[in-house]
This record gives C-alpha cells, structure tokens and sequence, in this order.
C-alpha cells in the first residue's frame, strides 16, 4: 500500500480512539517504497522523497517484503518505555517462529539477529495512545537502505529474516507470527 493514504488512516483513527468511539487496531501492511523521517533526522537528512512524520527516530526504509505493524491502541501501561519493550519482544517472538534467535536493541528501537538489524521501531504516543509502530524486514530487497543512514546506522546491519535463517520466509508467514504475537501489544498489564 502507499504509505500517504496509512498514514492518513492512522491519525483518524488515533483521532477515533481518543474520543473513544473505537477501541484500537492493530495493522499488518506492506507498503509501496518509501523513505520516512522521524522527529530525531537532521534537517540535512529531509531530501525531497523522505517523508516527514512525527515518530521518534530517524530516516528509514519501507517497501516490498517489509511487514509494518501498525498497533493503533492504548498502552497498557502509562509507561512508554514498556511499551518500546513490548514492541521488541513483539519482534523477537516473530524472529522465534522461524527458528532466530533475536535480542532487542539496547535503547528500544529496534530487533537483531547477530550484528544485524531485522527490525527497526519508530513510534508517538500522544493521549497515551500509539501511532507507527514496528517494521520487521522479511524478504527484502536491501538496496535502498544504502540511500540513507537508517536510524543512523550503517546501511550493512539492515539484514531480514529470510536472510538470518538462510531460506525464504513468505510475507503470509510472517502475517501469520505476527498474529500469532500480537497479544504482546493489546494484553492489559498488571495493575501498577
């Protein structure tokens, strides 16, 4: 999908959820190649096609055999460190049904299997409620990360999963772990 369209989704939704009329979705997307930049990208880095939003973060990637987990919900806790961990181990469950061993980054933003990023996290939470979410590279064409600095990284650490488990995973099963995982994003946590 284009990612304009997501995104205006996204924020009616947001919108609905703080008035309360709805109660939250989470969305599994698969986006048309876009580059994106959260509110921590240096002005140098805001070429003509990257996309300025107001997510943490950095410049990064999406596009063909990414699965970008949109979580429009409220957080279960008022915590969003909580939240950010939700998310990685969110990730980490996806990378664990098809046998990686990953771990979550030191500072929340993002899923490894070794040296290499699988996954990277970008959110806002306005109203105690979140917006963007968590991206998990699949199968994917690695090229355009060497465009930009991804979460100002180095474009070598972008890996996926099919290339971490040396076979090709399908975009339906990723869709199927993630579903499978997303009760680590809605569940209610303990009462503080």
């Amino acid at each position: 999908m284009p990612f304009a369209p997501v995104l205006a989704e996204m924020r009616a939704l947001h919108a609905a959820v703080h008035r309360g009329e709805q109660a939250g979705r989470v969305w599994l997307v698969e986006h048309e190649p876009v580059y994106t930049a959260g509110r921590a990208t240096a002005p140098a880095d805001l070429g003509p096609d990257v996309v300025p939003i107001e997510r943490g973060g950095k410049v990064t990637y999406h596009g063909p055999g990414q699965l970008t987990v949109y979580p429009i919900v409220r957080l279960p806790r008022r915590d969003v460190r909580d939240w950010l961990r939700r998310l990685e181990t969110f990730g980490v469950q996806v990378a664990a049904a098809f046998g990686l061993a990953a771990q979550p980054s030191v500072d929340g933003t993002g899923v490894f299997v070794g040296r290499r990023k699988v996954a990277s996290i970008g959110v806002a939470v306005k109203h105690w409620i979140n917006l963007h979410g968590i991206a998990i590279n699949v199968a994917m064409d690695l090229a355009p990360w060497h465009a930009v600095r991804p979460c100002g990284l180095a474009p070598e650490v972008m890996s996926d999963l099919s290339t971490a488990a040396g076979r090709p995973i399908t975009m339906a099963a990723a869709r199927s772990a993630a579903r499978a995982a997303v009760s680590l994003l809605t569940e209610a946590a303990d009462p503080l």
